[in-house]
């Protein structure tokens, strides 16, 4: 392969399928209980996805030179993770009720947010500091697990 993998622009792409996913639910969040269900189970497996990539098959090729500087991202980024996965659970059981999903705007907005970091803060540091042939790897198992 002649040409380096890019981590940001693999997750990037991810981003936009669940951003359109995101965007989907919200349509059909007033809509008939079916229709709302199957638009959120599609999200919410495509998110989970996409949390479980980077926790699992970005994070343990990521070793940076600098150990103090390079982590700093980390914890936030799992605090993020972590309010997302409980934000789905909660939604989960508005479902479960046959509930509209609740605080959708602010999960919205945050999921924005939390996008914004990741592309400006967690991916171009990934990009520098492993290796072509981690890349490689990594684009692999990306490609097991997020893409259809």
């Amino acid at each position: 392969m002649n040409k380096s993998i890019n981590i940001f622009k693999l997750m990037v792409k991810n981003h936009r399928k669940i951003e359109d996913l995101l965007n989907d639910l919200e349509e059909k969040n007033n809509q008939d209980f079916n229709t709302m269900y199957n638009a959120f189970s599609k999200f919410e497996w495509e998110l989970e996805k996409h949390i479980f990539t980077e926790e699992k098959a970005i994070f343990t090729s990521y070793n940076p030179d600098d150990k103090t500087e390079g982590y700093k991202m980390l914890p936030e980024l799992t605090k993020q993770h972590n309010f997302i996965l409980n934000k789905l659970n909660n939604w989960r059981k508005d479902i479960r009720n046959k509930s509209n999903i609740s605080d959708f705007y602010s999960f919205k907005v945050y999921l924005t947010r939390h996008k914004t970091f990741e592309e400006e803060k967690v991916y171009p540091i990934l990009d520098q500091s492993i290796t072509d042939d981690e890349k490689i790897k990594i684009a692999v198992k990306i490609n097991e697990i997020v893409q259809k």
